[in-house]
């Protein structure tokens, strides 16, 4: 599905859960892989410590690349995509 602004959604199950990756860059699966583990380790998608939701940005440097992406929930906007370095 794509919006106005060029950004596609992309459903994805991972490890148990569901989330929207929302994103215009041409990402693998691997790279979404790793972008939503790093992001959990993080703690990006746990609402107990305050962080969860609009406004935080995270970059993200997984598999050669930096992501950098806003969390809201299980909703992860990247915005931009580029080589690590």
């Amino acid at each position: 599905m794509r919006d106005a602004d060029g950004f596609e959604i992309y459903p994805i199950a991972h490890n148990g859960r569901v989330y929207n990756v929302i994103t215009e860059a041409d990402m693998t699966f691997r790279e979404v892989r790793a972008m939503l583990d790093w992001l959990d380790r993080e703690g990006a998608f746990d609402p107990a410590d305050g962080t969860v939701g609009e406004g935080r940005l995270y970059s993200c440097p997984v598999e050669g690349f930096l992501f950098e992406a806003d969390v809201q929930g299980f909703e992860v906007i990247v915005y931009r995509r580029e080589p690590a370095g």
